[in-house]
Protein backbone atom coordinates (compact mmCIF):
# COMPACT_ATOMS: atom_id res chain seq x y z
CA UNK A 1 0.00 0.00 0.00
CA UNK A 2 2.76 2.51 1.07
CA UNK A 3 4.12 2.37 -2.56
CA UNK A 4 0.37 3.07 -4.16
CA UNK A 5 0.04 6.09 -2.04
CA UNK A 6 3.25 7.21 -4.03
CA UNK A 7 2.84 5.74 -7.17
CA UNK A 8 -0.83 6.25 -7.19
CA UNK A 9 -2.27 8.69 -4.93
CA UNK A 10 -5.96 8.51 -6.32
CA UNK A 11 -6.04 4.60 -6.64
CA UNK A 12 -5.02 4.21 -3.06
CA UNK A 13 -7.72 6.61 -1.60
CA UNK A 14 -10.76 4.42 -3.83
CA UNK A 15 -9.26 1.89 -2.03
CA UNK A 16 -9.76 2.71 1.51
CA UNK A 17 -12.85 4.25 0.55
CA UNK A 18 -14.21 0.95 -0.93
CA UNK A 19 -12.87 -0.97 2.62
CA UNK A 20 -14.60 1.35 4.57
CA UNK A 21 -17.95 1.09 2.44
CA UNK A 22 -17.71 -2.19 3.10
CA UNK A 23 -17.01 -2.87 6.47
CA UNK A 24 -20.09 -0.48 6.98
CA UNK A 25 -22.18 -2.61 5.24
CA UNK A 26 -20.24 -6.06 7.35
CA UNK A 27 -21.19 -4.44 10.22
CA UNK A 28 -24.73 -3.31 9.42
CA UNK A 29 -25.30 -6.73 8.06
CA UNK A 30 -23.92 -8.57 11.70
CA UNK A 31 -26.46 -5.90 13.19
CA UNK A 32 -29.33 -7.81 11.57
CA UNK A 33 -28.10 -11.27 12.40
CA UNK A 34 -27.36 -10.96 15.56
CA UNK A 35 -30.24 -8.85 16.28
CA UNK A 36 -27.82 -6.03 18.29
CA UNK A 37 -27.68 -2.54 17.79
CA UNK A 38 -26.13 -1.36 14.52
CA UNK A 39 -24.69 1.75 15.97
CA UNK A 40 -22.69 -0.54 18.39
CA UNK A 41 -21.47 -2.98 16.11
CA UNK A 42 -21.03 -0.57 13.21
CA UNK A 43 -19.34 2.22 15.78
CA UNK A 44 -16.80 -0.04 17.30
CA UNK A 45 -16.00 -1.53 14.11
CA UNK A 46 -15.44 1.77 12.80
CA UNK A 47 -13.18 2.92 15.77
CA UNK A 48 -10.83 -0.41 14.90
CA UNK A 49 -10.64 0.71 11.03
CA UNK A 50 -9.68 4.22 12.78
CA UNK A 51 -6.97 3.14 14.75
CA UNK A 52 -5.31 1.07 11.70
CA UNK A 53 -5.29 4.33 9.74
CA UNK A 54 -3.53 6.39 12.65
CA UNK A 55 -1.06 3.53 13.20
CA UNK A 56 -0.49 2.92 8.82
CA UNK A 57 -0.23 7.11 9.11
CA UNK A 58 2.33 6.74 12.02
CA UNK A 59 4.30 3.75 10.40
CA UNK A 60 4.97 5.85 6.77
CA UNK A 61 5.10 8.83 8.56
CA UNK A 62 2.24 10.89 6.77
CA UNK A 63 0.40 13.28 9.71
CA UNK A 64 1.46 15.75 8.32
CA UNK A 65 1.08 15.41 4.53
CA UNK A 66 -2.36 14.26 4.93
CA UNK A 67 -3.65 16.97 7.30
CA UNK A 68 -3.23 15.25 10.97
CA UNK A 69 -2.04 18.43 12.06
CA UNK A 70 -3.48 21.63 13.77
CA UNK A 71 -4.04 24.72 12.40
CA UNK A 72 -0.73 27.55 12.50
CA UNK A 73 -1.36 30.40 14.09
CA UNK A 74 -0.84 32.48 10.45
CA UNK A 75 -4.04 30.28 8.57
CA UNK A 76 -6.52 31.11 11.82
CA UNK A 77 -7.91 34.17 10.54
CA UNK A 78 -8.74 32.35 7.47
CA UNK A 79 -10.92 29.88 9.40
CA UNK A 80 -12.96 32.66 10.62
CA UNK A 81 -14.87 32.56 6.96
CA UNK A 82 -16.20 29.20 8.25
CA UNK A 83 -17.47 29.90 11.30
CA UNK A 84 -20.86 29.18 9.71
CA UNK A 85 -20.03 25.47 10.17
CA UNK A 86 -19.84 25.95 13.78
CA UNK A 87 -23.21 27.38 13.70
CA UNK A 88 -24.52 24.41 11.49
CA UNK A 89 -23.34 21.91 13.62
CA UNK A 90 -24.74 23.83 16.90
CA UNK A 91 -28.14 24.62 15.99
CA UNK A 92 -29.08 21.32 15.70
CA UNK A 93 -29.01 21.10 19.68
CA UNK A 94 -31.13 24.17 20.28
CA UNK A 95 -34.10 21.53 20.48
CA UNK A 96 -32.54 19.71 23.11
CA UNK A 97 -31.43 15.93 23.14
CA UNK A 98 -34.71 13.48 21.73
CA UNK A 99 -35.71 11.93 25.53
CA UNK A 100 -36.63 8.76 23.66
CA UNK A 101 -33.31 7.65 23.70
CA UNK A 102 -31.07 6.23 26.74
CA UNK A 103 -27.73 7.17 27.55
CA UNK A 104 -26.53 3.39 26.19
CA UNK A 105 -27.72 4.80 22.71
CA UNK A 106 -27.06 7.70 22.94
CA UNK A 107 -22.90 6.40 23.36
CA UNK A 108 -23.29 4.14 20.51
CA UNK A 109 -24.33 6.98 18.36
CA UNK A 110 -21.36 8.92 19.70
CA UNK A 111 -18.56 5.91 18.83
CA UNK A 112 -20.36 5.58 15.85
CA UNK A 113 -19.61 9.49 14.70
CA UNK A 114 -16.20 9.43 15.94
CA UNK A 115 -15.33 7.12 13.85
CA UNK A 116 -17.15 7.94 10.59
CA UNK A 117 -16.14 11.45 11.30
CA UNK A 118 -11.88 10.67 11.50
CA UNK A 119 -12.63 8.00 8.96
CA UNK A 120 -14.47 10.03 5.98
CA UNK A 121 -12.13 13.00 6.70
CA UNK A 122 -8.91 11.06 6.39
CA UNK A 123 -9.97 9.43 3.09
CA UNK A 124 -12.14 12.07 1.03
CA UNK A 125 -10.35 15.36 2.34
CA UNK A 126 -7.11 13.67 3.28
CA UNK A 127 -6.58 11.02 0.64
CA UNK A 128 -8.27 11.74 -1.83
CA UNK A 129 -7.97 15.70 -1.60
CA UNK A 130 -4.07 15.26 -1.67
CA UNK A 131 -4.34 12.39 -4.71
CA UNK A 132 -6.12 14.58 -7.12
CA UNK A 133 -4.37 17.90 -5.63
CA UNK A 134 -0.79 16.40 -6.76
CA UNK A 135 -2.41 15.16 -10.26
CA UNK A 136 -4.73 18.22 -11.04
CA UNK A 137 -4.31 20.77 -8.90
CA UNK A 138 -6.58 22.42 -6.06
CA UNK A 139 -9.53 23.71 -7.77
CA UNK A 140 -10.08 20.02 -8.98
CA UNK A 141 -9.23 18.34 -5.84
CA UNK A 142 -11.48 20.78 -4.32
CA UNK A 143 -14.54 19.73 -6.52
CA UNK A 144 -13.62 16.51 -7.20
CA UNK A 145 -13.23 15.50 -3.79
CA UNK A 146 -16.48 17.26 -2.33
CA UNK A 147 -18.50 15.97 -5.14
CA UNK A 148 -17.37 12.45 -4.58
CA UNK A 149 -18.13 12.90 -0.83
CA UNK A 150 -22.02 13.70 -1.50
CA UNK A 151 -22.37 10.77 -4.11
CA UNK A 152 -20.45 8.49 -1.59
CA UNK A 153 -23.71 8.93 0.49
CA UNK A 154 -25.87 6.87 -2.23
CA UNK A 155 -24.86 3.56 -0.06
CA UNK A 156 -27.26 4.35 2.74
CA UNK A 157 -30.12 3.44 0.55
CA UNK A 158 -29.28 0.13 1.83
CA UNK A 159 -29.84 1.43 5.61
CA UNK A 160 -33.37 1.91 4.46
CA UNK A 161 -33.48 5.31 3.63
CA UNK A 162 -36.17 6.50 0.85
CA UNK A 163 -34.94 8.03 -2.36
CA UNK A 164 -36.29 11.65 -1.47
CA UNK A 165 -34.25 11.68 1.91
CA UNK A 166 -31.30 10.14 0.38
CA UNK A 167 -31.34 13.17 -2.18
CA UNK A 168 -31.61 15.64 -0.09
CA UNK A 169 -28.76 13.77 2.02
CA UNK A 170 -26.29 13.86 -1.22
CA UNK A 171 -27.21 17.52 -1.88
CA UNK A 172 -26.24 18.59 1.40
CA UNK A 173 -23.49 16.12 1.70
CA UNK A 174 -21.79 17.67 -1.64
CA UNK A 175 -22.26 21.40 -0.72
CA UNK A 176 -20.57 20.50 3.19
CA UNK A 177 -17.79 18.43 1.38
CA UNK A 178 -16.68 21.34 -0.82
CA UNK A 179 -16.75 23.49 1.94
CA UNK A 180 -14.65 21.46 4.16
CA UNK A 181 -11.94 20.62 0.66
CA UNK A 182 -11.75 24.57 0.94
CA UNK A 183 -10.72 24.49 4.56
CA UNK A 184 -8.28 21.91 4.29
CA UNK A 185 -6.79 24.18 1.40
CA UNK A 186 -6.54 27.23 3.35
CA UNK A 187 -5.40 25.43 6.51
CA UNK A 188 -3.58 22.14 5.38
CA UNK A 189 -5.23 20.94 8.37
CA UNK A 190 -7.97 18.51 8.30
CA UNK A 191 -8.72 18.10 12.04
CA UNK A 192 -11.07 21.39 12.04
CA UNK A 193 -13.50 18.86 9.48
CA UNK A 194 -12.99 16.21 11.40
CA UNK A 195 -14.46 17.61 14.39
CA UNK A 196 -17.44 19.40 12.51
CA UNK A 197 -18.50 16.31 10.81
CA UNK A 198 -18.66 14.72 14.40
CA UNK A 199 -20.28 17.16 15.99
CA UNK A 200 -22.57 17.73 13.01
CA UNK A 201 -23.72 13.56 12.60
CA UNK A 202 -24.08 13.20 16.66
CA UNK A 203 -26.57 16.40 16.52
CA UNK A 204 -28.58 15.42 13.44
CA UNK A 205 -28.59 11.61 15.13
CA UNK A 206 -29.54 12.33 19.05
CA UNK A 207 -31.74 15.48 18.55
Amino acid sequence: MKKLMETKPIVHALIWIIIYVVMVNIADALSEITGAATNTITGAMLIVLSIVLVLYLKKNKKFNEYGMKGIKKGDFRRTLFYVPLLLLAFIQYIEGIDVSRSITDIASVCLLMIGVGFIEELIFRGFLFQGIFAKSGVNRAIMISGITFGFGHIVNLLRGYTYTEQMGQIVVAVGIGIVLALLVANTKSIVPGILFHIVFNIGGTIT
